[in-house]
């Protein structure tokens, strides 16, 4: 991924990003569909997946997918800072029938809104 712009800070000296590859998918092969199990049982050993993610705007506040009531639906969650439970479903965002869907949203949005990556 190379810069268009004039801030290369995220590159390194082979015009390559430090940041991590952004996806909109899942990989093709995922054996966990509709799973929010943040690591990647790819080959070669457990490695952070590149799709299901976390994020956290400026004021703190974290952005999560998880199921409605009953397990059948997902959208997209924020949480307060110091809140380390429950959190409040996204009104613009709407319920989705898989996980993926849902993710996919928060992903978009994410990008859209410079959110940063929860490590």
């Amino acid at each position: 991924m190379k810069s268009t712009g004039s801030d290369n800070s995220e590159l390194t000296k082979t015009g390559v990003s430090m940041m991590p590859e952004y996806r909109e998918y899942r990989c093709c092969m995922c054996p966990q569909k509709n799973s929010d199990r943040p690591i990647c049982p790819a080959p070669g050993g457990d490695k952070p997946c590149r799709f299901v993610k976390q994020y956290v705007d400026e004021r703190g506040w974290t952005y999560f997918v998880r199921s409605g009531i009953g397990g059948e639906t997902f959208k997209a969650f924020y949480r307060n800072p110091g809140n380390l439970y429950g959190g409040h479903g996204r009104r613009p965002v709407p319920w989705r029938h898989t996980f993926d869907a849902a993710q996919a949203d928060l992903n978009r949005i994410a990008k859209q809104r410079n959110w940063k990556e929860c490590i």
